[in-house]
């Protein structure tokens, strides 16, 4: 490519790189489950969990990997069991991949509505409560 070449080359405008981040994670996101399943398939080296090596006590994350690996193999069975707060917030970031994409789409706007539903509610207390039954039957049924 010449000198004169480059220098035409215009950069990404705003609106298009409004556009190319509003589609980036929607390209994205479906390579995390494939990246996690061959992680687990080839034995490779994946850190352990290190509040449950030195204690014994799982993370509220501990199985959220085997989970992912179990998204991928549709045995949303084993998803749940493994870790349900992490099922939970796969389903969610679905259903939300899935309506951001209809709002690029249909040129529609349906989050900000979302949004305005949820307004006022103790949203910290209720992820706090969630979060901290998740982590009583993590420690209920994980092996030891």
């Amino acid at each position: 490519m010449s000198l004169a070449a480059i220098n035409e080359i215009k950069p990404a405008t705003e609106p298009q790189r409004a556009k190319l981040s509003a589609w980036l994670p929607l390209l994205l996101l479906p390579a995390a489950p494939f990246l996690a399943s061959l992680v687990l398939s080839q034995g490779w080296f994946f850190p352990q969990c290190l509040l449950r090596k030195f204690t014994g006590i799982p993370c509220p994350t501990c199985g959220s990997t085997r989970s992912l690996a179990a998204w991928v193999q549709l045995d949303l069975e084993q998803a749940l069991l493994f870790n349900p707060l992490f099922f939970l917030v796969c389903l969610a970031l679905m259903i939300w991949f899935t309506a951001r994409g209809v709002e690029l789409l249909s040129h529609r706007k349906f989050l900000p509505n979302l949004r305005l539903a949820f307004r006022g509610w103790p949203l910290w207390k209720i992820g706090g409560v969630v979060l901290l039954l998740n982590w009583l039957y993590l420690c209920a049924t994980l092996p030891k």
